[in-house]
């Protein structure tokens, strides 16, 4: 969590608290101050000695049973962008769930820009923009309280207006984010540890280019489908040629080649992996978990559940957009490194997470570098059950 964040969230905790505390001493100060009332000597006097219930204990801080934290990013990974860092927090006994949220700019260079607006659950907070030598730029702030005995699904959205031409030939006119939470005291009941005994495939030698339709393949076979990836690939995975191809629609180029083939997004992953469903029997089915806050992706697992995920093939490189494509009047930019694998299992004591990359082998990885490119790459993910 960002530090400047950290502030503005412990002055909402602390202010809580005093409530909080106030409502305490309100309730207990007849008790507290008993025997001072109408309290007079014989000589018409009042007495001021105050009679002190020192057995009445110290107000307790509430435990919390939701705390969760974690950022959006914006559509676009080049060196200027959108940052959202959103909180929640949700004391124990309290039906009261409090969202916190600061939109931020980050730019190496300064970009002409206008306007723009922060969305929170419908809310929307407008904001100017004045070109600044700070970076980040805080743009907007909002708060919440939401009254939720249950799980409660939230939505942050925002847009700035700019002007920018990357270095690498990239032109937008507004920058965009969108991330959905969910907050949730069931993240607090999980184990600290959870692995998933998937049986790792090979996307090699058939399918050089086919990481998202093997990691599926892995993904069917954990739950006992005789599956095979080239025909998975063949038969099931919708293709097309590359330059006209949208990538949520189909894949961009044939798995099959090394070369000239770009891959595909979650919506063509779902849609293969219900095809095949239908085709071959049984109760599953698809979901799309992108832009979930990583908490959800890690229940999911502690539920027996692997996760496909877009990340990285090499961790250690920052991801950029390699490729602009303009497919029926949309940009489309592809982002490079990015490889799909999928989450087999967390350790929170060891600050790990377990993937299963089909370019590679099984491995562990320190989560917060994991989340960091999961999240640059847009946290696309899918989970089937």
């Amino acid at each position: 969590m960002r530090q400047g964040f950290r502030k503005y969230l412990s002055t909402i905790v602390l202010i809580l608290l005093c409530v909080v505390c106030a409502t305490i001493f309100y309730i207990n100060a007849s008790d507290i101050f008993k025997g001072n009332e109408n309290n007079e000597n014989g000589n018409g006097n009042t007495n001021t000695n105050i009679n002190i219930n020192t057995d009445v204990p110290p107000p307790e801080i509430p435990v919390a049973v939701i705390d969760a934290s974690g950022t959006i990013l914006s559509e676009y990974y080049c060196d200027t962008n959108l940052r959202a860092e959103w909180v929640t927090l949700k004391s124990e006994g309290s039906d009261m769930i409090y969202l916190g949220v600061e939109l931020y700019l980050d730019s190496l260079r300064q970009p002409n820009a206008t306007d723009g607006c922060l969305i929170v659950n419908g809310q929307k907070t407008e904001f100017s923009y004045t070109a600044s030598e700070e970076s980040p730029t805080l743009l907007a702030t909002c708060t919440q309280s939401i009254q939720s005995t249950d799980d409660v699904s939230m939505r942050i959205e925002a847009y700035l207006n700019v002007d920018i031409k990357e270095d690498n030939g990239v032109s937008l006119s507004s920058l965009e984010l969108s991330g959905n939470i969910v907050a949730s005291e069931k993240y607090k009941t999980m184990a600290q540890s959870s692995a998933i005994p998937l049986k790792h495939i090979s996307q090699y030698p058939e399918l050089p280019s086919g990481d998202e339709i093997t990691s599926l393949a892995m993904v069917l076979s954990y739950l006992k489908y005789d599956v095979d990836k080239c025909d998975l690939c063949d038969v099931y995975l919708e293709k097309g040629p590359v330059g006209y191809t949208n990538f949520n629609e189909a894949n961009v180029g044939n798995p099959r080649n090394a070369y000239n083939s770009y891959g595909c997004l979650p919506p063509v992953i779902i849609k293969a992996t219900n095809k095949y469903i239908y085709a071959n029997g049984g109760n599953f089915k698809a979901y799309d978990y992108s832009k979930t806050n990583t908490d959800e992706l890690y229940y999911e697992v502690s539920q027996g559940n692997p996760v496909i995920v877009w990340a990285c093939e090499d961790f250690d490189i920052t991801p950029s957009i390699s490729r602009i494509w303009i497919v029926d009047g949309e940009t489309l930019y592809l982002k490079s490194n990015m490889a799909c694998m999928v989450l087999i299992g967390y350790d929170f004591e060891k600050n790990t997470v377990t993937l299963a990359n089909p370019a590679g082998n099984i491995f562990d990885i320190d989560i917060s570098l994991f989340e960091k490119r999961f999240i640059e790459m847009g946290a696309y993910s899918i989970v089937i059950k």
